[in-house]
């Protein structure tokens, strides 16, 4: 098998990474629901009680994914994987030997940072190896993963704990879990750079990752205000809509309405992945901030499910070029040997950004109602936009070394 970067999108070493995060995103999302209804089912437990068990995976995220970029430059990729892959697997099997809320508490912390870890190295390792003229295409077909595993989890996890019992699923989450390591054992060339410990750079303290977090800062900023609207699309839509008099279930309900947003980030990612290579990051998230903005404002008024499909597409056709082309802005200007700790950085961003859509939304709709509030967060969109004004991706600096390749 002819190595990663040699072959780019094209060739069976990236599949094989796409397809070891599609594993791990299914786990997460078939494990997700049936956890929720352990709580209230096997433990007495509320739904308030549920649904903070089932958000701690998020919350340990948010501090895994920046560790693991970290540890990843210092290390190597291959490292990272194998203890973060064994953390996860820990966590799950926690929840076999021991169903109590502390053994569900305990299982969902070690599972939310030890997947975590495991998908932004993965997005590292594309990161680092993809040539740069490949780049967005590489990471918008990687995205697929997340929108795969979600369509595919949760009936996986419904089916065998409805056959089988809860049991069945999380022995199976534990062997997809380290299925995702085992696929990534096949991919020659991972980058491996060590950290040397230069008095220097220790002696300077934060000073020497200024340069990362300006490169970062922009984007990331960018990042948290378009997540923030997936969150609180996520939370309130439903509530939204059949108060426009949409069912909540049906063909033509609103649930349906995510089927469609999900299908048009799978389609548009198919039609559209190259467009970050082709005209740039900035004019890619600025045209893709304007798309999603006007999907948002669509949904505000949405009153019938055609209408609300409308706005639903755009939403998803906003998003699916975004996350390539900010991840492009946000690592293309890093020193190599801190690539993956901008990565991980970034990661982080998004996932701080989908926890403050959620959580300041409710606020937001208690305060002015659903419609002003969806209104106010395109609007926000379309100012992130304008901040990007600019910015330019630009190249390591010459002369930056590049990443040694793991022997493999």
């Amino acid at each position: 098998m002819r190595a990663l970067a040699e072959t780019g999108p094209r060739g069976l070493a990236f599949w094989l990474l796409v397809f070891a995060a599609t594993l791990g995103n299914i786990v997460n999302s078939a494990s997700t629901p049936v956890l929720a209804r352990i709580v209230q089912e096997h433990l007495a437990g509320d739904a308030a009680l549920a649904g903070f068990v089932v958000s701690l995976s998020a919350f340990a995220s948010i501090a895994a994914m920046p560790l693991a970029g970290i540890l990843a430059d210092r290390v190597g990729v291959r490292t990272v994987i194998v203890v973060a892959t064994v953390v996860a697997a820990v966590g799950l099997a926690v929840v076999l030997a021991s169903l109590t809320v502390g053994g569900l508490v305990s299982s969902r912390i070690l599972f939310g940072a030890g997947n975590a870890a495991v998908a932004t190295v993965l997005t590292a390792w594309v990161v680092a190896v993809v040539p740069a003229g490949q780049r967005g295409r590489a990471l918008s077909l990687f995205g697929l993963s997340v929108w795969v595993g979600l369509a595919l989890g949760p009936p996986l996890g419904e089916n065998l704990s409805q056959s089988a019992g809860y049991q069945a699923v999380w022995i199976v989450a534990i062997a997809l879990q380290v299925g995702g390591l085992v696929l990534a054992s096949f991919v020659r060339g991972a980058p491996r750079t060590v950290a040397v410990a230069d008095p220097r750079e220790v002696a300077r303290g934060m000073s020497a990752w200024a340069p990362t977090l300006r490169t970062i800062a922009l984007p990331g900023g960018v990042a948290v205000t378009a997540w923030a609207a997936e969150g609180f699309m996520i939370a309130f839509l439903i509530q939204h809509l059949e108060k426009n008099g949409l069912p909540a279930e049906g063909v033509t309900g609103a649930a349906n309405v995510f089927t469609v947003f999900a299908a048009s980030v799978i389609v548009s990612r198919l039609l559209i992945g190259g467009l970050p290579d082709r005209i740039g990051g900035v004019a890619t998230a600025r045209i893709s901030l304007l798309v999603l903005g006007a999907g948002l404002a669509v949904l505000a008024f949405s009153g019938h499910f055609a209408v609300a499909a409308i706005g639903a597409v755009l939403v998803g056709a906003g998003y699916s070029p975004l996350y390539p082309a900010l991840t492009m802005l946000a690592t293309d200007g890093l020193d190599p040997s801190r690539r993956a700790s901008g990565v991980g950085l970034f990661s982080a961003m998004t996932s701080i950004g989908y926890a403050i859509g959620a959580l300041l939304g409710g606020v937001l709709v208690q305060s002015v109602g659903e419609t002003t509030s969806f209104l106010l967060v395109a609007g926000a969109q379309l100012l992130v936009g304008l901040l990007l004004r600019g910015q330019r991706g630009v190249a390591p600096a010459a002369g930056a070394p590049s990443p040694a390749p793991e022997p493999g």
